[in-house]
């Protein structure tokens, strides 16, 4: 388990730095490095648990938020966007609330972990 956290902690240590050069970096920099750092901690000490169900709560509210209103809409502007690079925001929009569901099944699985014996 402790190399599996430490995985996720790298991994999304590797998912803010590729926020760099997002329109706004400081936000999606902040968002990933949260789950890294928990990550990171609960290889060493133990994270209340109600804690960890807040932020996992928390990360689902802004996923669904962010996720657009069509999926069929989504799929098609993802088909546009071959061509057109990231310039629509429903496409960056999309891809963000997908992000923030990633992080919100590690913090969920953290918290399921954290209240087992």
């Amino acid at each position: 388990m402790r190399i599996f956290t430490y995985l996720l902690g790298i991994l999304f240590v590797l998912f803010s730095l590729v926020q760099l050069n997002d329109p706004d970096p400081v936000l999606w920099v902040i968002i990933y490095l949260v789950p890294a750092v928990i990550s990171i901690l609960l290889t060493h000490l133990k994270v209340n648990g109600y804690v960890l169900l807040m932020l996992s709560v928390f990360y689902l509210i802004a996923a669904i938020y962010l996720f657009p209103p069509s999926i069929s809409d989504w799929i098609n502007a993802e088909e546009k966007s071959q061509s057109l690079g990231m310039k629509l925001p429903g496409i960056e929009e999309a891809r963000e609330s997908m992000g923030l569901f990633i992080c919100f099944l590690t913090l969920l699985f953290f918290w399921i972990k954290s209240i087992k014996p």
